[in-house]
C-alpha cells in the first residue's frame, strides 16, 4: 500500500497503462471526457436499476441511446473509454490535438477548467501568466458560452481608481493576487485589475445601486491590506455588441427613415453581429465562496508586493517519471473519439 507522502514513480513508456496512475493523485491529472454531461451517470443508474429487477420504459432507453438494456453494461463501459486521464501535459496537449484534428467535435461546446500559471521575470521586472487547462468536458449543445475566473485580490486604499468612470464607465480595482511562482518556489505578488462597471444615468435605480455598494467594497480607509475573493468574467478581445441607429451613416439613418430599408436588412449585411474595440478585463460579478460576509482583514504590507531578486539557484523541478527513453509506438486509435 501507497505511504501517504511517498512518492510515485513510473516509467514514462508505461505512463499511459501503469496500475500505479490510480494511485495519482486526482489534482495531479489532467482529464478530457468526451462524454456527453450526464450519460454515464445516468447509465450507472439505470445498469442499477435493472440489475434490482425493476424494467426501464422506451423514453428511458431511449434518453440513454440504447435500444434495450441489455446493452447497458457495454454502453457503460464504452462511455468510461471517452474519459481519458492524463499524468503527462505532453500527453495532454497530444490528446486535445487529436481531438481538433478529427473533426468529430468542431460544432461541438466544451467546459474548459484550470488553472493560472504565473512566473517572475528578474531581467524584465515582470510578472507573466498563462492559463494551464486541467479539465476539459464535452458541454451541452445548448450551453452557453463564457469565461469566468475566481481569485483573491489584495487591495489598500490606493488600489481602488473612481476618477475614470466619466471616460470608461467604470471604476477599476488595482490589486495583487499571491501566486505561486514554479521557478522561485514561492508566492509572488500578481498584479490583477477588477473593473466595475457603472450604469448610464438614464439606467435602472438599482443597477447604479449596485454598482456603488460594490465599489464600497473596495474602499480602505487605513494603511492595512484587505483580502476579497472575487468571481469575475474574463473579457479577452472584441466584444459583441447591439447594433443601435448611432451606429449607422447618414444615408443609412434617411433609408431606415424612409422605410426604404429596416434595422434586419442592416443587421443582416453586418453578418448580424457587431464588435466593439479589443478589451481585456476581469469583471467583476459577485463574491467568490467565503466572502459574502465581507472582506477580510490581513497582515500584508507594502513591502510584500514588492519581489526581490532570486539570490540562490533553484532546485530542478522533482520529476515524476523515471529516467526512460520514450517509445511513441503505443499510440491510441481513434475508437475513443
Amino acid at each position: 500500500n501507497k505511504v501517504k507522502g511517498e512518492s510515485i514513480r513510473i516509467p514514462f513508456k508505461e505512463r499511459l497503462t501503469s496500475p500505479k496512475l490510480a494511485e495519482v493523485a486526482e489534482f495531479k491529472k489532467m482529464i478530457f471526457d468526451l462524454e456527453k454531461p450526464g450519460r454515464r451517470y445516468a447509465l450507472e443508474k439505470a445498469l442499477e436499476k435493472v440489475n434490482e429487477g425493476k424494467e426501464l420504459t422506451d423514453e428511458e432507453l431511449k434518453e440513454l441511446e440504447v435500444e434495450s438494456k441489455d446493452e447497458l453494461a457495454t454502453a457503460l463501459e464504452k462511455s468510461k473509454k471517452k474519459r481519458h486521464e492524463f499524468i503527462s501535459e505532453w500527453d495532454f496537449a497530444e490528446f486535445i490535438k487529436k481531438v481538433i484534428d478529427s473533426g468529430k467535435y468542431d460544432d461541438k461546446l466544451f467546459h474548459i477548467r484550470g488553472n493560472g500559471d504565473y512566473s517572475y521575470s528578474d531581467e524584465k521586472q515582470q510578472v507573466y501568466e498563462n492559463y494551464i487547462p486541467t479539465r476539459i468536458y464535452l458541454a451541452a449543445d445548448d450551453a452557453e458560452t463564457s469565461s469566468t475566473a475566481t481569485f483573491n485580490i489584495l487591495y489598500n486604499k490606493d488600489s481602488l481608481d473612481d476618477m475614470s468612470v466619466e471616460e470608461k464607465g467604470k471604476y477599476y480595482v488595482n490589486g495583487y493576487m499571491m501566486e505561486y511562482d514554479q521557478n522561485r518556489k514561492e508566492n509572488i505578488p500578481a498584479p490583477v485589475t477588477i473593473t466595475i462597471p457603472v450604469p448610464s444615468d438614464d439606467s435602472d435605480p438599482k443597477a447604479k445601486k449596485k454598482a456603488e455598494a460594490i465599489k464600497h467594497k473596495f474602499i480602505v480607509e487605513d494603511d492595512s491590506f484587505k483580502e476579497y475573493g472575487a468571481l469575475v468574467n474574463m473579457l479577452n478581445g472584441a466584444q459583441k455588441t447591439e447594433i443601435t441607429e448611432d451606429m449607422l451613416t447618414e444615408e443609412q439613418r434617411e433609408d431606415l427613415d424612409l422605410g426604404i430599408i429596416t434595422m434586419d436588412d442592416i443587421r443582416s449585411e453586418l453578418g448580424g453581429n457587431v464588435y466593439g474595440e479589443r478589451i481585456r478585463e476581469y469583471q467583476f460579478v459577485k463574491p467568490a465562496r467565503g466572502f459574502t460576509k465581507g472582506r477580510q482583514d490581513t497582515v500584508w504590507t507594502e513591502e510584500d508586493m514588492i519581489i526581490k531578486p532570486i539570490e540562490e539557484e533553484i532546485p530542478e523541478e522533482e520529476n515524476l517519471f523515471e529516467d526512460e527513453v520514450v517509445d511513441t509506438s503505443n499510440v491510441d486509435d481513434d475508437d475513443e473519439l
